[in-house]
């Protein structure tokens, strides 16, 4: 079958097999969801809302948490391979769907050089090392990881957390006993900058996605992901909170704004050891942000390629690794290109949180109609909710959210909402462009069915789920 044929997996392309468990998982998605914010972005979004960056990354836990819930719900129903696109295109509108693998390179190669410039300038706070050189060097580490497997990364992830986790107490801990009061005050000395934060705090709740885009490669994903889930976000929102409040507790806001102000705000209570162990904890936080970035990206694009909705050679899987090569090569090569523009920390965040959000808006659409669209998905769920009552309101609050989100980027930050509208009138076009080389009626019927190893088998275990219309 030829590239531009639609549905199926052709020969090149094969499924992923199951590779990790509930203890991988947990890492992958707490270490993905810690690194960037509290590593990169605290001190720089501190600099800007001031003490009131504590309250605005609460209430980006408040749309994160039905991020999560929305995850838990179609992970448990709809264990797949890259599944914020099966979730949109299947139980939304195949268009939308598309927009989720063809968007989603510019929401990776925004967070690769977020992360990676937080990793230069934590490496040079223990280093004096050329920034760019670490920059380039991070990014070539990372793609020669994800290219090589799951399963290394996942023992790569388990061993960062941990040092992640030493290198947080230390800050966390002593930190809380050299909190000043009078630092929190005035607590909202910027209202925009409150609300441009809470935005661009959204983005590292994003970790919590990494669980749905790996379906095929997880232990029993149906009680996996919403364990997983549900624990993650509950330790991540602790961390967030705990460390945005010593952070801004022990440094005037107006002494912040960079991106390593972590390493420097702990020299005033640690001794002189101490701020080293942080920055190394940075570097382990930064590490496995960027590598679960590249992993749970190339799988969405693997699974749109499948369909043939992308190019089909982006879906093949390399034979001795088995991982999809090529989707990583797209993901992970162009920001070496784009090195200059790592300097734009608030802006890149607020284009991921602001993309993502939007994307995840469509994913709870696509959960109203699961029971309609695909009933034996819905019913053998391990976890569902009630749809007029749970699934209503998981739906209208994700549109208040992302509406919000939304008004607060154009007013503080137009250029975001302009760039990425203009994004979706291109995806418009090229997405018209493939369905004028295959066979349209047959690409609508491949993206909105499941392939068959995804279809719903009766299930075995004895749970009572909260189920009910």
């Amino acid at each position: 079958m030829s590239d531009e044929a639609a549905g199926g997996s052709g020969d090149e392309s094969s499924l992923l097999p199951d590779q990790v468990g509930l203890v991988a998982v947990l890492a992958l998605v707490v270490g993905n969801a810690i690194s960037v914010p509290i590593y990169v972005l605290s001190g720089p979004l501190a600099g800007e809302a001031g003490p009131s960056v504590v309250l605005a990354v609460m209430l980006a836990a408040i749309p994160a948490g039905f991020v999560v819930l929305y995850n838990a719900l179609l992970g448990s129903a709809m264990p797949v391979a890259g599944g914020l696109y099966v979730y949109i295109s299947r139980l939304t509108s195949p268009f939308w769907g598309f927009l989720v693998p063809f968007t989603l390179p510019l929401v990776v190669w925004a967070s690769l050089l977020v992360t990676a410039k937080g990793f230069a300038e934590y490496t040079r706070y223990l280093f004096d090392l050329p920034s760019t050189a670490l920059i380039i060097g991070l990014l070539l580490l990372v793609l020669v990881i994800n290219i090589v497997g799951l399963r290394l990364v996942a023992q790569f992830q388990i061993l960062f957390v941990a040092g992640l986790a030493v290198a947080l107490l230390v800050f966390i801990v002593p930190g809380a006993t050299a909190v000043d009061p009078v630092n929190y005050t005035p607590l909202f000395p910027d209202l925009g900058g409150f609300g441009l934060a809470a935005v661009a705090m959204f983005y590292p709740f994003l970790g919590f996605g990494l669980l749905v885009e790996l379906g095929e490669e997880i232990d029993d994903p149906s009680r996996t992901i919403p364990i997983a889930l549900f624990g993650g976000v509950v330790i991540v929102a602790l961390v967030y909170v705990a460390l945005t409040i010593v952070l801004v507790g022990v440094v005037p806001w107006t002494e912040l704004g960079n991106a390593n102000d972590l390493a420097t705000a702990s020299e005033r209570f640690l001794p002189p050891w101490g701020p080293n162990i942080v920055a190394a904890g940075a570097l382990f936080a930064v590490i496995t942000s960027v590598s679960t970035a590249l992993l749970t990206a190339s799988r969405t694009i693997m699974r749109a390629a499948r369909d043939g909705i992308l190019p089909r050679s982006l879906s093949r899987v390399h034979p001795r690794f088995g991982t999809p090569h090529y989707a990583l090569l797209v993901l992970g090569v162009p920001p070496f290109l784009l090195v200059p523009l790592a300097d734009e920390l608030i802006g890149l965040s607020v284009f991921i949180g602001l993309a993502s959000l939007t994307a995840y808006f469509f994913c709870a659409i696509g959960l109203w109609n699961l029971p309609d669209e695909f009933p034996d998905h819905y019913e053998n769920a391990i976890f569902r909710l009630r749809r007029y009552r749970g699934l209503l309101f998981a739906v209208l609050a994700g549109a208040l959210a992302t509406g919000s989100f939304w008004v607060v980027t154009l007013v503080r930050q137009p250029i975001v909402g302009v760039v990425l509208v203009g994004w979706f009138l291109v995806g418009y076009g090229y997405y018209r462009y493939r369905l004028g080389k295959v066979d349209a009626g047959s690409m609508y019927r491949t993206m909105t069915s499941l392939d068959d190893h995804e279809q719903a088998f009766a299930r075995t275990d004895t749970l009572d789920p909260t189920d009910g219309d």
